[in-house]
């Protein structure tokens, strides 16, 4: 009979090779340098001092809550602290070594004199680790079954066979590692260890991946701490438990599939690591396991009040909420992928993450949106429009299953127009690499009630994806993609844009590396040289005096190029010609 599988290995009948393991296990860890004491003298990277810090403040039960949380606070996952000690705590300086040894033990303890205890839950797949007494006592310990173990911990231990259920047998991830043969502590035996214990106010929970699993040694074993109250945050809390459990059982599924799965940048002196894309799939699996609880909605005015940060952006610095909630907020590609391309999209993704130790996602995402017949360049133009229709525009058939619950898409006040033509040579927020700008254009009847040409010219040092819409609470909705070409260049036209409330421009950059990116672009009718609003002899004869007779230019100059060949021309007085007086083709036709 086949043993049991869990994760990437058997877990039983290993009672031949149990010491084999082990040695392998020791080896393996000897090799990689996880032991904190295990230090190259020189070794120091970038930030250190910055995650030491965040760890300390997580840990360090000196900070109380204070009597009224802040209004716009909202407490986060703490695992990305911890996520980089696993494959880089062994490059920090001995100093640093020296004082996280201090802070952080192998496994979370508890102080004398409270005494640890345990409960294993129901499903056998979790310990959960507790205590009765000292500031990491349980909430309302002293209500206890007949056993003795608090109802607490025992409402805790169906939660996580819950999150197990659906998670690993439901959406079919697969279970976390098993740490029966952890070189290390294991918490007793091989079953997941859950600590509930006391952090800092501002943190919901962790998880720590703690030795990568032979031979690979791309996915990791871990444990998860959770807060032993959750009270603080009104009521029993019970809601940030669930949704927590959510989260931190999906970062232990997560580490089974890539442990490294964050993007490093040494170069960072604050930040250089950012698990993005760990803290927005985990966020997105809180609402596929609670649909109700909907706490996930709080962060989304962080992405979608700035469209032009990154959906790599990370930042530890809550001083800098619209880059310290980023990460959380960007779930919605994360709910973007899953609709439109099912439920499964994102676990295909993590699988394919898994086949490259390290930071591969977006490369992953590419493939496997390919074998669904698209990419990550267009299904991130898509994303780009999936988003302008959220709040009172939202459409829950097509787009956002909760796209009601979401906030309508910031516009900046000085990119959005109502009088033509426009021709602007620069941006207020030049989006960042996979980030939009979105460009309101109302329209004027006076102006140019048939149509309207819209030019977009991106920094050719990115690439760039530009869609356009025509927004209409009532009629029928006009999308279209503006075709750039190798100098990202391009031009689209909207007919009838009179029958439209809004038109929306929605250039995005999806370069994947680094940087931000400024572009220029324009709105007007094309022909239209002398900005009269309508195309006539008028704008022949300026052309004329522009071309010959040293007159002013179009404005702005692409309105003057008839025929759309990026010139303007003979030719376009030719064209002009022959539309206005042998029935030819419009203007940009």
């Amino acid at each position: 009979m086949r043993p049991a599988y869990n994760g990437r290995y058997y877990l039983t009948d290993f009672k031949k090779g149990a010491r084999m393991k082990r040695l392998v296990w020791t080896i393996t860890v000897f090799l990689m340098g996880f032991g904190i004491f295990l230090t190259d003298a020189q070794a120091k990277i970038p930030g250190e001092e910055n995650l030491i810090q965040k760890i300390k403040e997580v840990l360090t039960p000196a900070i109380s809550a204070p009597k009224n949380l802040p209004q716009d606070f909202h407490p986060i996952c703490a695992t990305p602290a911890f996520v980089w000690i696993t494959g880089h705590g062994n490059e920090l300086s001995p100093e640093a070594q020296k004082e996280l040894s201090l802070i952080m033990p192998q496994r979370p303890t508890y102080s004398f004199p409270a005494v640890e205890k345990t409960y294993n839950t129901p499903s056998g797949h979790f310990k959960i680790h507790y205590v009765t007494t000292t500031i990491d006592s349980v909430y309302q310990s002293h209500v206890v079954d007949s056993s003795g173990v608090p109802l607490y911990v025992i409402f805790i231990g169906g939660i996580a066979d819950s999150v197990w259920n659906k998670e690993v047998d439901s959406l079919g991830y697969l279970a976390p590692p098993s740490d029966l043969y952890s070189p290390g502590g294991n918490g007793g035996d091989g079953r997941y260890d859950i600590y509930l214990k006391y952090m800092q106010y501002g943190y919901l929970g962790y998880s720590q991946p703690e030795y990568y699993v032979p031979p690979d040694n791309i996915a990791a074993i871990s444990y998860i701490v959770l807060r032993n109250d959750y009270s603080l945050y009104g009521g029993t809390g019970y809601d940030y438990l669930r949704v927590t459990s959510a989260h931190e059982f999906f970062h232990a599924i997560q580490f089974g599939s890539d442990a490294d799965e964050f993007e490093y940048v040494p170069s960072d002196p604050v930040d250089p690591f950012r698990p993005y894309w760990m803290e927005l799939t985990a966020t997105w699996m809180e609402d596929m396991i609670y649909p109700a609880i909907n706490d996930y909605v709080n962060y989304l005015p962080y992405f979608f009040n700035y469209p032009w940060i990154s959906l790599k952006a990370f930042s530890s610095d809550p001083g800098n909420p619209s880059r310290y909630y980023h990460a959380y907020a960007a779930c919605v590609w994360a709910f973007y992928l899953s609709k439109r391309f099912g439920p499964s999209a994102i676990r295909d993704i993590w699988t394919l993450c898994a086949d490259i130790k390290g930071d591969n996602v977006l490369s992953a995402t590419d493939d496997a949106l390919l074998l669904k017949g698209s990419s990550l360049d267009n299904a991130f133009r898509e994303f780009s429009i999936w988003n302008y229709f959220t709040g009172s525009r939202a459409d829950t058939v097509n787009y956002y299953a909760e796209g009601y619950r979401y906030p309508v898409v910031k516009v900046d006040p000085n990119q959005q127009y109502s009088i033509y033509p426009v021709n602007v040579a620069s941006v207020p927020h030049p989006p960042e690499v996979l980030s939009t700008n979105y460009v309101e254009f109302a329209p004027d009847l006076t102006f140019s009630p048939d149509n309207l040409t819209f030019y977009l010219n991106g920094s050719d040092s990115a690439k760039w994806k530009s869609s356009i819409i025509g927004y209409s609470s009532t009629n029928p909705k006009y999308f279209a993609e503006i075709t750039l070409d190798s100098l990202q260049v391009g031009r689209a036209k909207v007919n009838n844009w009179g029958s439209y409330s809004k038109i929306m421009m929605i250039p995005a950059v999806v370069t994947r590396t680094s940087g931000s990116f400024n572009y220029s672009y324009a709105a007007f009718k094309c022909g239209d040289a002398n900005t009269s609003g309508n195309v006539n002899l008028a704008d022949i004869v300026y052309l004329v005096s522009y071309l010959f007779k040293s007159g002013f230019p179009p404005a702005p100059p692409q309105s003057g190029d008839a025929n759309s060949d990026g010139v303007v021309n003979l030719a376009d007085i030719v064209y002009l010609v022959s539309y206005l007086f042998k029935h030819g083709p419009q203007p940009c036709g």
